[in-house]
């Protein structure tokens, strides 16, 4: 599902797809204690999916050659403490987990988000939709591209996850204006001030039942 057409030449990512079936929590019960603490008192579909998305971290820092062992816990509004040399991101829902790191030096900031690809509930758009964007949404629904409501819901929290960590600062649905492009890539430009640069690219994919949307600022 992901591969390097959605990253920098020096990204390193790993993922799991789960089929339906028992829960799985071999990659939580096999964490750091520390990482297991972060979610002790969760339910244990929640355990799981936390394990396999740190063993998705794990397993791309190794590609990196940056796991040092060290446990990867947690920041501000939840965001993942990376070892200060890699930038990264995590991203987790029903039944696909993933990560994907880069050397800070190279990528900055990254973010990377997955969701069924399925329309959103009823309603939603309204909330996290500008007008502009609505007339994007129209246009792809011309095409034939499905679920662009869902698209763009994914850009922005690919969006967020590359804005803050760099501003440790809240970034709303409105705050970004977000430029899908039919070829998979899309711009989401930043209206808020300060910022530290002005808009942040990505790219998209719908493969296997999922929209994936990555974001990287170099």
């Amino acid at each position: 599902m992901l591969d390097a057409s959605l990253f920098p030449n020096s990204a390193r990512w790993c993922f799991i797809h789960r089929q339906p079936g028992p829960l799985d929590l071999t990659h939580f019960l096999n964490l750091h204690p520390l990482e297991q603490a972060l979610v002790a008192h969760a339910v244990d579909i929640r355990k799981s999916e936390f394990g396999d998305a740190r063993w998705c971290a794990h397993q791309a820092l190794k590609e990196l050659g940056r796991d040092n062992g060290a446990p990867i816990l947690r920041g501000e509004r939840g965001m993942p403490l990376w070892p200060s040399s890699v930038s990264g991101s995590l991203t987790h829902t029903d039944g696909f987990r993933a990560a994907v790191v880069a050397p800070r030096l190279l990528v900055r900031s990254m973010g990377l988000d997955a969701e069924p690809a399925q329309p959103l509930p009823r309603g939603v758009i309204s909330s996290i939709a500008r007008d502009s964007e609505m007339a994007q949404l129209e246009e792809f629904a011309e095409r034939g591209i499905p679920c662009a409501d869902k698209l763009l819901f994914c850009a922005k929290e690919a969006t967020y996850k590359a804005w803050f960590p760099l501003t440790h600062r809240w970034l709303g649905f409105e705050q970004a204006e977000v430029d899908l492009r039919p070829d998979g890539t899309f711009i989401s430009y930043l209206l808020v001030r300060p910022t530290p640069v002005p808009f942040i690219t990505g790219k998209w994919a719908i493969r296997d039942g999922y929209i994936i949307a990555a974001t990287a600022i170099t």
